[in-house]
């Protein structure tokens, strides 16, 4: 059954987005009488029936809506946020918002560090990316992606449960899969610094924050592969 994306499933009757619409009309050909499901990023599941098959305002009755916890959704009952310093070249980043949206994450925010080599993000683009991911993977909650911001800024706000901060320049922290297996709560924020890696100044700022610094294991791994293996590897442990 192919899936729809629509904000707002309120009404017994709504009208696909221009976009959606020609997707469903001109690509997928889906006519009258076609039966579809829906997903509005909030955890509900909505089946319904094409009624009008205009190609830029599909029309669209509902005929049964369901809202799924986000355990019923993904399999899990963590919450985790990855913050990542996103690589110049951006299609690194894109696949990881496709690869770890498709994963199960609830969160992704850039952050501009020291050694950062992108002050840019097209945020939209970002979205777009995390729709079609949770569409093709049949989840119901979509991935907050927050704008980019300074490391500084994102350390000013509140933070609660496990922190943790993914850093290549020592050998005396522990393997992030040991510390994931000793959490006792379920939110869960992790850190990924750009290619040149966080400065220790960053590391110290992280630590007064209550950080914990974490290795990734003896490989350097790209800033991407790095977000992503953070990603599995709570996945791995973690997951129902």
């Amino acid at each position: 059954m192919h899936v729809f994306y629509q904000t707002d499933l309120s009404q017994n009757q709504i009208v696909l987005r221009e976009d959606e619409s020609k997707h469903c009309v001109r690509v997928l050909r889906l006519k009258n009488g076609d039966e579809v499901d829906l997903a509005d990023g909030k955890g509900t599941h909505a089946k319904a029936v094409i009624v009008d098959d205009h190609p830029k305002k599909c029309v669209l009755q509902i005929t049964e809506s369901t809202l799924h916890t986000q355990a019923e959704s993904s399999g899990r009952d963590y919450y985790l946020h990855i913050v990542v310093a996103p690589t110049k070249n951006f299609d690194r980043m894109e696949w990881f918002i496709e690869k770890a949206t498709e994963a199960g994450i609830d969160e992704i925010t850039f952050i501009e560090t020291e050694n950062s080599e992108r002050a840019k993000v097209n945020l939209e683009r970002c979205e777009k990316i995390a729709v079609s991911a949770m569409k093709q993977s049949k989840q119901w909650y979509l991935t907050k992606i927050n704008a980019l911001q300074k490391i500084t800024d994102f350390f000013k706000q509140d933070m609660q449960g496990a922190k943790f901060m993914a850093w290549c320049e020592t050998d005396e922290t522990a393997l992030i899969n040991q510390k994931i297996k000793q959490l006792n709560g379920n939110h869960i924020t992790i850190l990924i610094g750009p290619e040149g890696d966080f400065t220790e100044a960053e590391v110290k700022l992280a630590q007064q924050h209550q950080f914990i610094p974490v290795s990734l294991g003896k490989t350097i791994l790209r800033t991407e592969t790095a977000a992503l293996y953070a990603c599995f590897t709570v996945k791995a442990i973690l997951s129902n």
